[in-house]
């Protein structure tokens, strides 16, 4: 136990060996799949691919892909059996296990997300679920099954330099990310992880007015293509 909590310590405070660099942003059209790789004109789509993490502050986590965690809704005395209330994008302590693909279809970013649970408990009937970004620019997660802004994705530019690669992002301007790390939980299939929300306008703590959460460092989350 001390070790699984000392490693804990250390993923969740990892020295910020470099910072999230400074970029200029262009949004790209997104009422169609044309502006994501591997667009298909044909069908109107667009991967499926994953999502990474690239210029972190927490080198811990360089280029780990998407996993995801989900809320159980259960009420003994009124439910037969546990449901998916609701599930958000996150990313692992460790890339070697089983990640969620995501894709576009018809200009909506879906995933490959479980939504509802078996009477054990266990993520069940996956489906290409849209998802969304949380209408509190606080937490602004990226979500399924919940009402929420719809993701934009942008290009990203050091001086006049192009950078490589399709970013995702909103409210036009934005596409840095902050990630937070957990414990395991009901919802996390048995996995530590990084909560991840869009920083923007009035994404600072509404208590605090800090703009980020103690332990919380910053990313881009890059199209992984």
């Amino acid at each position: 136990m001390f070790t699984q909590l000392a490693l804990a310590s250390l993923l969740a405070a990892a020295p910020l060996a470099r910072a999230t660099p400074d970029v200029t942003v262009k949004v790209l059209p997104s009422e169609d799949c044309s502006s994501y790789p591997g667009y298909d004109a044909a069908s109107n789509t667009a991967g499926p691919w994953t999502i990474k993490l690239v210029n972190s502050d927490n080198t811990a986590i360089e280029g780990f892909s998407d996993t995801s965690i989900y809320s159980i809704s259960y009420n003994p005395n009124t439910d037969t059996k546990p449901s998916l209330r609701w599930g958000s994008i996150t990313f692992p302590t460790r890339n070697d296990i089983a990640k969620n693909p995501l894709k576009c279809e018809g200009g909506v970013l879906k995933g490959w997300v479980p939504t509802d649970l078996t009477a054990a408990g266990a993520p069940t009937n996956y489906q290409w679920t849209p998802l969304v970004l949380s209408i509190y620019p606080y937490d602004a997660a990226l979500m399924w099954k919940i009402d929420g802004d719809a993701p934009q994705i942008f290009e990203h530019y050091i001086g006049d330099e192009k950078q490589d690669g399709v970013f995702l992002g909103s409210y036009n301007t934005s596409t840095t990310w902050g990630l937070k790390w957990h414990p395991e939980n009901v919802g996390s299939s048995g996995q530590d992880y990084y909560y991840a929300r869009l920083l923007g306008p009035n994404s600072a703590d509404p208590v605090s007015g800090e703009p980020l959460a103690a332990n919380e460092t910053t990313a881009f989350i890059k199209i992984n293509a």
